[in-house]
């Protein structure tokens, strides 16, 4: 099937564009919508994913709004552009909050996440993000909420699966230009784990001495490997361990979760097993649903990162629906950690901190697809 990011026709896409453009203001009044503010990572290094946010995100949006928006307000989505930088990250979010916004969805990577988080917060905005898992800001009572887990969880999932495997020999391939994260899943995997670990580091916003890395890869002579990299860069490292004559296991992290892992990868990762909150596939009703509007306007099956924004964009929405003055953001924060969702994606309910508990899994490519491998048993708190 031919793929675009775009169908020639799009009407309700043009409604979108004009309604974006319609609405300005920071107050809330009667006919004023509800903002809410996407900041993602369009144009850096990396922003392929990022367009799966945005698609996944409008579509929910486009939804509520057919559906009599909030409470007869209509939501709208304004969407800024990270650039995975710094500076960009903090530009975009200013925008957004000076454009009323408040809450901003996002951001793609834990490490521009705790870029924004402080000024975000401090401007009294919610920071709300399908796709953070750092622990740095777990378990704090403040204006931070996410629908994914923590890495302290990852960690403990990745010592069960190398356990399992019986692996006394493994080495960690981290991404540094994400360093809170695949630092954080090094340390905690650590805690459980008490075989011989060697550690490589790279950076993917930097050239990349591929024959360097995998030679020292390859002479620590490991039983698994772990990828800690995102996508694009695990797709390739697998090609280039294999090539080299690696025959171990691969394994690898949520961030390279979707279908540009395969594209990458190709026949490279097969067998690869990625430890995620997200299942291969979902058979309920509303996934099916999400699915063939997926294909019908952007032309596209969905993908883990296009799910989790749908499912966090109606999330807000019905945080909204449940707020007297859903321009008051305690009362937004308290609508969110109050409501219990039952999405496409399976339930999710929030603790008093804003984290979430979620299942964990480890999915398998077999043959250019994903597959469930197991539901990877996990403490109480799983």
């Amino acid at each position: 099937m031919k793929r675009s990011l775009w169908k020639p026709i799009m009407p309700w896409w043009i409604l979108v564009l004009l309604g974006l453009l319609a609405f300005s203001g920071c107050n809330f009044h009667r006919d004023s919508p509800i903002k809410i503010g996407l900041s993602v990572n369009l144009s850096g290094e990396g922003s392929s994913p990022s367009e799966d946010i945005r698609d996944g995100a409008l579509l929910a949006v486009d939804e509520i709004n057919r559906e009599g928006g909030i409470n007869g307000h209509r939501l709208e989505l304004i969407i800024k552009d990270d650039g995975n930088s710094r500076d960009a990250i903090l530009k975009a979010d200013k925008e957004l909050l000076d454009e009323g916004c408040k809450v901003i969805f996002g951001h793609t990577y834990s490490q521009n996440t705790l870029t924004a988080y402080p000024f975000v917060t401090s401007r009294g905005a919610i920071l709300f993000t399908a796709y953070t898992a750092t622990n740095r800001l777990t378990g704090k009572d403040d204006l931070f909420i996410r629908t994914s887990v923590d890495d302290r969880a990852y960690g403990e999932a990745f010592s069960r699966v190398l356990k399992d495997r019986g692996a006394d020999r493994v080495v960690f391939i981290l991404d540094m230009s994400n360093s809170s994260f695949s630092m954080e899943i090094f340390t905690e995997t650590l805690r459980h784990f008490k075989g011989h670990t060697w550690v490589e580091r790279l950076n993917s916003k930097e050239k990349i001495d591929w024959h360097r890395v995998i030679r020292h890869v390859l002479a620590f002579e490991p039983q698994v490997i772990i990828l800690v990299t995102e996508v694009k860069n695990t797709g390739l490292a697998a090609q280039k361990l294999r090539y080299a004559g690696y025959k171990g296991a691969l394994l690898a992290t949520l961030w390279a979760h979707g279908p540009n892992l395969i594209r990458y990868g190709g026949k490279a990762v097969n067998g690869i097993g990625i430890v995620t909150f997200l299942r291969p596939s979902y058979s309920n009703e509303k996934y099916k649903a999400f699915e063939r509007k997926m294909l019908k306007i952007f032309d596209k099956y969905p993908s883990p990162k296009s799910a989790r924004a749908y499912e966090a964009i109606y999330i807000l929405a019905d945080a909204f629906r449940r707020c007297k003055d859903p321009d008051n953001v305690l009362q937004i924060k308290e609508a969110i950690l109050s409501g219990n969702y039952e999405n496409l994606l399976g339930r999710v309910r929030f603790d008093r901190f804003g984290d979430v508990v979620r299942p964990l899994y480890e999915v398998k490519v077999e043959n250019g697809q994903f597959v469930l491998a197991r539901t990877i048993e996990m403490g109480k708190q799983l």
